[in-house]
């Protein structure tokens, strides 16, 4: 993706395919989170089948940026999240990192 505009574009279709409604702000934050991986093919998806890229995402996010001290906990809302995907073959980080910052209150 070349351009923030074009990811959040993205992003608010993939979110609408899921009927959550959007906050730009806190979408414009989680892209801010997810950094330069936006850019990246390989990062940009959140490879839900990969144990270890689902704890990076705790890790990384839940962790680090919702500051999540439980793990189990924090591992059973990427469940719940990644459930609520499960149709949808290529889901964008961003918006994994959107649905669990909703779900912490963000």
């Amino acid at each position: 993706m070349s351009s923030k505009e074009e990811m959040m574009e993205k992003y608010e279709e993939q979110l609408k395919e899921l009927h959550v409604g959007v906050d730009a702000e806190l979408l414009d934050w989680v892209i801010g989170c997810v950094g330069p991986a936006n850019y990246n093919d390989d990062g940009r998806f959140v490879a839900a089948s990969d144990a270890d890229e689902v704890k990076r995402v705790y890790t990384n996010f839940v962790a680090d940026e919702l500051k999540e001290t439980d793990e189990e906990k924090g591992m059973a809302e990427i469940a719940k999240v990644l459930e609520k995907m499960s149709d949808i073959n290529r889901k964008y980080r961003a918006v994994v990192y959107y649905l669990l910052a909703k779900a912490y209150g963000k």
